[in-house]
């Protein structure tokens, strides 16, 4: 069977080739026009079979160059700053905070040698918490590029609880004016976000405000000079207590997060919104303050909730060695870093 030949007339098999340097001109016999390559019998587009058939070169984009460029999760982790990290990364995994001495096997029961095993993991945890905080605010800290000493950083022992003591009544007094501006400056993101709900919630309500008052500390206040730290932890019926002081590393350089849990007992007058009559109560609030530093930028106080002692399951888990939570601190920056990047 005979092959189909293409009638071209002289002119258009006349084909001038861009490559070449001395602008020479190719024949095309009409014989072999049938075997052209198939760029010319392919009838994908029109426009680049006139353009090749009139000797026009063209610089075809790159398609792939306009797809959107894969990036690294750890590209991406090296690019994040401060906005996308957050500041609420949630309370940090493993954190022990031991609970109430009636929660707690009896030192006469025969599970004597299991509280015993409780106030060690206490006594190990702590040890362990405040040598974290020795190794990034002391040791293993930047040295100044002028002098060449290390930029020590301060380990704010003695001010702890002060400074819960402060975010804990200064949440409480803007919330119940629905002072969203100053919440702003004292909370993470997720209490934040309740507080603002909250504040919609009481509009609804036409309840603008939710008069409260701190009318006393329970317990004992100590004056400031003893509450400084180590003499703080041996104050008995102290009205507010450091139950765990932890610093963690992000994987971010020069980036880490501590979280302080400061145990408050106090005595609270308050009116809430969808009630008609104010109460008065005793609490004990476990405030959770924490700071972060974004490499190398240390930022300020903030108060991301409260939170509750640790369970008997959670302390068992702790005495076996097993973590509390499934996810680690890290896979949770990744998730977020990876949702907003949209990987």
């Amino acid at each position: 069977m005979a092959h189909p030949v293409a009638r071209f007339s002289s002119k258009s098999l006349k084909l001038s080739l861009a490559l070449t340097t001395s602008g020479q001109t190719y024949s095309i016999c009409p014989q072999c026009a049938h075997r052209l390559p198939s760029v010319y019998n392919r009838q994908f587009t029109t426009t680049r079979r006139r353009n090749a058939g009139a000797g026009i070169v063209q610089n075809i984009p790159n398609i792939d160059s306009k797809l959107p460029k894969h990036v690294s999760m750890k590209s991406q982790m090296k690019k994040a700053n401060r906005q996308q990290i957050g500041t609420d990364l949630g309370k940090l995994p493993q954190t022990f905070i031991l609970p109430a001495a009636k929660d707690l096997p009896g030192w006469m029961s025969s599970n004597f040698f299991k509280r015993t095993r409780i106030h060690w993991l206490q006594f190990k945890t702590a040890v362990k918490d405040w040598w974290s905080l020795v190794v990034f605010l002391k040791w293993d800290v930047k040295r100044d590029p002028l002098t060449g000493k290390k930029m020590r950083r301060s380990m704010e022992l003695s001010q702890r609880n002060q400074i819960a003591r402060d975010l804990h009544k200064d949440f409480h007094e803007a919330l119940s004016e629905g002072d969203l501006k100053r919440l702003q400056t004292i909370c993470c993101e997720g209490l934040m976000a309740q507080a603002r709900l909250r504040v919609e919630q009481r509009k609804a309500l036409r309840r603008r405000k939710e008069p409260w008052v701190l009318l006393s500390y329970s317990g004992i206040r100590y004056p400031a000079w003893l509450e400084r730290w180590p003499i703080s932890v041996l104050l008995p019926a102290a009205s507010t207590r450091v139950v765990s002081d932890r610093l963690a590393p992000l994987p971010f350089a020069d980036t880490y997060l501590r979280q302080c849990i400061v145990r408050i007992n106090s005595v609270q007058n308050y009116l809430l919104a969808d009630s008609d009559k104010d109460v008065m109560l005793k609490h004990t609030d476990y405030v959770v303050i924490q700071k972060m530093t974004v490499k190398g930028e240390e930022g300020p106080w903030k108060i991301w909730g409260l939170t509750e002692p640790s369970t008997m399951k959670e302390v068992d888990g702790l005495l076996a060695g097993k973590g509390q939570e499934a996810t680690t601190l890290a896979e949770r920056i990744r998730d977020k870093v990876a949702g907003i990047a949209g990987l």
